[in-house]
């Protein structure tokens, strides 16, 4: 059977990969790779946002890879969180012990003898699952403030479905770290990889390379699908083509855009989903980085970032010899403007930020800057957005179109859960169960 794909990001370029039977991968830019886009300029290299490769499924991660040939960098988790002022090594619960004397003491005997531990049977929301499961002290000094800031959204709003992906660790663990004896958690993450040269989009553009030229239509915009008798018609900048059934990796708003009639009922559950955008703040500093950071998260409300990330931590070659780079992420809810800041001072409030936090020498001043501003960035799991999701998946289906990747299924998925639901989504289109791609 045909297939027509819309997006060529990691969703769409992996699923590709997998397809028995011919397909057409549309993209209206003239790259290849989504949000895995990588910008090398001056030296300089970096993704829009971090992305590095770990993954509890030894057999994606393992495509991913070989997918890179000898382009791979190996390295170890090194991440902060910046609470009470200092430094406290991530996960945040196995390192109480670096935080300041009495807000140890209160993390730990809430954690120990914790008043809200029967919410944790049958918690109602996000709130309810820290506090059953965390206690007071650890709940209010940085998993409220610190998921607040990421996502905009009260903990009380928060759907239980973001707490499947938090794990939870040991009572020992929490003792031990808070004592002084040093522990890891979220073992999957420890140790991860991340291409030599060419920034994440090496590994969409390893992909793209195994797709013939004739079944990768860049700089193409879709511009309308429409079910038809024989199948959906694709139109695009390159006329229209008819294919068997389509698969949409495109935010569901922009989807709404390509199809007529929609129905009310899909239009309001659409409207109910939120993708926060986000503002991306890079900069490069000759000399020598002070921590190494692979990340540092801030919960502070006053300092805007949520999180501080090294590429140049990454691999060596994503700054030039000498220097090293940080990049800021900031999120901010969909249609507000209190973000209309010009780009010099976003860069100059990041730039305090981390030299009050003792990442950059006081002295010290960018000698690379570079500011990008995202619409979509973040999808957000919202109390009830289970359901409308739904709804959108289901009036899709009827129309001949599969919904798939983070923005197109509205699921919070890093690249190696894209190659995931992209075997799953292949397995179920072939009609057959599908192995993930050999690697030359």
């Amino acid at each position: 059977m045909s297939t027509g794909i819309i997006g060529a990001g990691a969703s769409g370029l992996s699923l590709a990969l997998m397809l028995d039977g011919e397909f057409t991968v549309f993209e209206r830019r003239d790259r290849t790779g989504g949000h895995c886009h990588a910008t090398v300029r001056d030296g300089w290299t970096f993704d829009q946002g971090p992305h590095i490769m770990f993954s509890k499924n030894v057999d994606v991660l393992d495509f991913m890879i070989k997918s890179l040939g000898d382009n791979v960098h190996q390295s170890t988790r090194n991440n902060k969180v910046f609470v009470d002022r200092r430094m406290v090594k991530y996960p945040f619960e196995n390192d109480l012990a670096s935080l300041e004397l009495s807000s140890r003491a209160r993390c730990l005997l809430t954690f120990l003898f914790n008043d809200h531990a029967a919410l944790a049977k049958e918690p109602a929301d996000l709130s309810e699952w820290f506090l059953g499961n965390f206690g007071e002290g650890m709940t209010d000094l940085y998993f409220r403030p610190y998921n607040e800031k990421v996502w905009n959204v009260a903990l009380e709003d928060l759907s239980m479905t973001w707490s499947e992906r938090i794990p939870l660790p040991p009572a020992h663990d929490v003792v031990r770290g808070a004592l002084g004896e040093s522990t890891e958690g979220y073992l999957h993450q420890l140790h991860y990889h991340y291409p030599l040269e060419g920034g994440y989009q090496a590994i969409t553009d390893a992909w793209a390379k195994r797709i013939a030229p004739e079944s990768l239509r860049l700089n193409t915009a879709v511009q309308g699908i429409e079910r038809v008798a024989d199948g959906v018609m694709v139109t695009s900048d390159a006329g229209s083509s008819v294919f068997d059934r389509v698969v949409s990796t495109v935010p569901l708003p922009s989807l709404l855009d390509l199809v007529r009639d929609v129905p009310d009922r899909v239009r309001g559950a659409v409207a109910s989903l939120r993708i926060n955008p986000v503002n991306v703040i890079t900069l490069g500093y000759r000399g020598v980085n002070r921590g190494n950071y692979t990340a540092v998260y801030f919960a502070d409300d006053e300092y805007l970032p949520n999180r501080v990330s090294g590429p140049s931590v990454f691999s060596p070659r994503n700054a030039p010899e000498g220097h090293f780079s940080l990049q800021a992420e900031i999120t901010y809810p969909p249609g507000e403007h209190f973000l209309d800041m010009t780009d010099a001072d976003l860069v100059r409030h990041v730039h305090d930020g981390i030299v009050a936090a003792g990442m950059v020498d006081p002295a010290s001043v960018p000698v690379f800057e570079d500011v990008q501003r995202m619409r979509h960035a973040y999808v957000v799991y919202t109390k009830g957005y289970e359901v409308a999701v739904s709804v959108v998946r289901e009036w899709a289906k009827s129309l001949g179109i599969e919904l798939h990747g983070r923005f197109g299924s509205f699921d919070y998925l890093n690249v190696d859960g894209c190659v995931a639901r992209s075997q799953a989504l292949a397995t179920f289109l072939n009609g057959r169960e599908t192995a993930l791609p050999s690697v030359p």
